[in-house]
Protein backbone atom coordinates (compact mmCIF):
# COMPACT_ATOMS: atom_id res chain seq x y z
CA UNK A 1 0.00 0.00 0.00
CA UNK A 2 2.59 2.38 0.70
CA UNK A 3 5.20 1.16 -1.42
CA UNK A 4 5.67 3.92 -3.42
CA UNK A 5 6.77 5.99 -0.38
CA UNK A 6 11.07 5.80 0.29
CA UNK A 7 12.60 6.62 3.58
CA UNK A 8 14.03 9.34 2.62
CA UNK A 9 10.52 11.43 1.64
CA UNK A 10 9.23 9.81 5.27
CA UNK A 11 12.07 10.99 7.05
CA UNK A 12 12.16 14.43 5.40
CA UNK A 13 8.16 14.63 6.28
CA UNK A 14 8.95 14.08 9.62
CA UNK A 15 11.58 17.07 9.80
CA UNK A 16 8.87 19.12 8.52
CA UNK A 17 5.98 18.18 10.82
CA UNK A 18 8.71 18.53 13.29
CA UNK A 19 10.52 22.20 12.55
CA UNK A 20 6.65 23.45 12.14
CA UNK A 21 5.31 21.74 15.65
CA UNK A 22 8.63 23.63 17.37
CA UNK A 23 7.96 26.65 15.33
CA UNK A 24 4.75 27.20 16.49
CA UNK A 25 5.42 25.95 20.28
CA UNK A 26 8.36 29.03 20.19
CA UNK A 27 6.00 31.62 18.61
CA UNK A 28 3.20 30.80 21.19
CA UNK A 29 5.04 30.19 24.33
CA UNK A 30 8.70 31.68 23.98
CA UNK A 31 8.13 34.95 21.43
CA UNK A 32 9.06 37.75 24.58
CA UNK A 33 12.01 35.45 25.49
CA UNK A 34 12.41 34.66 21.55
CA UNK A 35 12.64 38.43 20.87
CA UNK A 36 14.93 39.34 23.85
CA UNK A 37 17.30 36.78 22.05
CA UNK A 38 17.23 39.06 18.87
CA UNK A 39 17.53 42.33 19.68
CA UNK A 40 20.38 41.53 22.42
CA UNK A 41 22.93 41.55 20.51
CA UNK A 42 22.29 44.96 18.42
CA UNK A 43 22.70 46.10 22.00
CA UNK A 44 25.95 45.26 22.78
CA UNK A 45 29.20 46.53 22.07
CA UNK A 46 30.77 44.23 19.69
CA UNK A 47 33.78 43.46 21.53
CA UNK A 48 31.97 41.51 24.14
CA UNK A 49 34.43 41.78 26.76
CA UNK A 50 32.54 44.00 29.15
CA UNK A 51 32.25 42.96 32.67
CA UNK A 52 29.18 43.68 34.48
CA UNK A 53 29.63 46.54 36.88
CA UNK A 54 28.88 44.79 40.32
CA UNK A 55 32.39 42.82 38.61
CA UNK A 56 34.17 45.65 37.93
CA UNK A 57 36.73 46.48 40.60
CA UNK A 58 36.48 49.74 42.39
CA UNK A 59 39.90 50.86 44.75
CA UNK A 60 37.50 53.41 46.07
CA UNK A 61 35.22 51.26 47.78
CA UNK A 62 37.30 48.92 49.56
CA UNK A 63 39.20 52.59 51.10
CA UNK A 64 35.60 53.92 52.02
CA UNK A 65 34.97 50.67 54.24
CA UNK A 66 37.43 51.53 56.63
CA UNK A 67 39.61 48.26 56.16
CA UNK A 68 42.66 47.68 58.26
CA UNK A 69 46.09 48.31 56.05
CA UNK A 70 47.75 45.23 57.45
CA UNK A 71 46.67 42.58 60.30
CA UNK A 72 47.85 41.79 63.25
CA UNK A 73 48.15 38.53 65.01
CA UNK A 74 48.49 38.35 68.66
CA UNK A 75 51.29 36.48 69.56
CA UNK A 76 53.09 36.15 66.47
CA UNK A 77 50.34 33.56 65.75
CA UNK A 78 49.72 33.21 61.96
CA UNK A 79 47.01 31.26 60.41
CA UNK A 80 49.90 29.25 58.61
CA UNK A 81 50.43 27.76 62.33
CA UNK A 82 46.68 26.80 62.90
CA UNK A 83 46.80 24.49 59.35
CA UNK A 84 49.83 23.00 60.70
CA UNK A 85 48.47 22.69 64.06
CA UNK A 86 45.21 21.19 62.68
CA UNK A 87 47.09 18.77 60.35
CA UNK A 88 49.25 17.70 62.79
CA UNK A 89 45.70 16.98 65.44
CA UNK A 90 43.84 15.01 62.31
CA UNK A 91 47.11 12.65 61.91
CA UNK A 92 47.22 12.27 65.53
CA UNK A 93 43.24 11.75 65.86
CA UNK A 94 42.94 9.34 62.85
CA UNK A 95 45.62 7.10 64.18
CA UNK A 96 43.77 6.98 67.32
CA UNK A 97 40.96 6.09 66.11
CA UNK A 98 42.46 3.86 63.83
CA UNK A 99 44.54 1.59 66.77
CA UNK A 100 41.50 1.88 68.36
CA UNK A 101 39.70 0.23 65.31
CA UNK A 102 41.08 -3.49 65.95
CA UNK A 103 39.75 -3.19 69.42
CA UNK A 104 36.70 -3.99 70.62
CA UNK A 105 33.85 -1.21 71.27
CA UNK A 106 35.28 0.63 74.02
CA UNK A 107 34.91 4.25 73.06
CA UNK A 108 35.12 4.83 77.21
CA UNK A 109 39.20 4.08 76.62
CA UNK A 110 39.17 6.17 73.02
CA UNK A 111 37.18 9.56 74.34
CA UNK A 112 39.92 10.36 77.10
CA UNK A 113 42.84 10.32 74.37
CA UNK A 114 40.91 11.90 71.89
CA UNK A 115 40.16 14.97 74.81
CA UNK A 116 44.00 14.71 75.73
CA UNK A 117 44.77 15.44 71.92
CA UNK A 118 42.58 18.36 72.21
CA UNK A 119 44.08 19.95 75.20
CA UNK A 120 47.76 19.35 73.24
CA UNK A 121 46.18 21.77 70.46
CA UNK A 122 44.74 24.24 72.38
CA UNK A 123 45.86 26.88 69.99
CA UNK A 124 43.08 25.82 67.76
CA UNK A 125 40.25 25.92 70.55
CA UNK A 126 39.09 29.47 68.40
CA UNK A 127 40.25 28.25 64.95
CA UNK A 128 38.00 28.20 62.05
CA UNK A 129 39.58 24.82 61.64
CA UNK A 130 37.26 23.08 64.70
CA UNK A 131 33.99 22.55 63.29
CA UNK A 132 36.16 20.65 60.39
CA UNK A 133 38.22 19.09 63.23
CA UNK A 134 35.16 17.49 64.71
CA UNK A 135 33.37 16.74 61.69
CA UNK A 136 36.64 14.45 61.38
CA UNK A 137 36.60 13.15 64.77
CA UNK A 138 32.67 11.60 64.48
CA UNK A 139 33.27 10.40 60.66
CA UNK A 140 36.50 8.45 61.61
CA UNK A 141 34.78 6.73 64.30
CA UNK A 142 31.48 6.04 62.37
CA UNK A 143 33.54 4.90 59.49
CA UNK A 144 35.49 2.64 61.76
CA UNK A 145 32.82 1.55 63.97
CA UNK A 146 35.40 2.64 66.81
CA UNK A 147 32.42 5.26 68.86
CA UNK A 148 29.26 6.61 68.00
CA UNK A 149 29.10 10.35 68.29
CA UNK A 150 27.62 13.92 67.46
CA UNK A 151 29.29 16.80 66.58
CA UNK A 152 27.76 18.27 70.01
CA UNK A 153 29.89 15.83 72.13
CA UNK A 154 33.21 16.59 70.54
CA UNK A 155 32.83 19.90 70.01
CA UNK A 156 32.73 19.80 74.05
CA UNK A 157 35.67 18.01 74.67
CA UNK A 158 37.54 20.95 73.44
CA UNK A 159 37.24 22.80 77.19
CA UNK A 160 37.27 19.99 79.00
Amino acid sequence: MLNHLSWASYWEAVIAVLVIYYAFVGIRFYSPDIKKLISRPALQNNSGNELPEQLVYQEQAVADHGLPEEVSYADDHYPDDDILEADELTISVKALVSGASGKSYAPDQLIPLIRAEFQKHQVLTNSPYRPAINELVVSECERTGVAELTEDEVDEWWNS
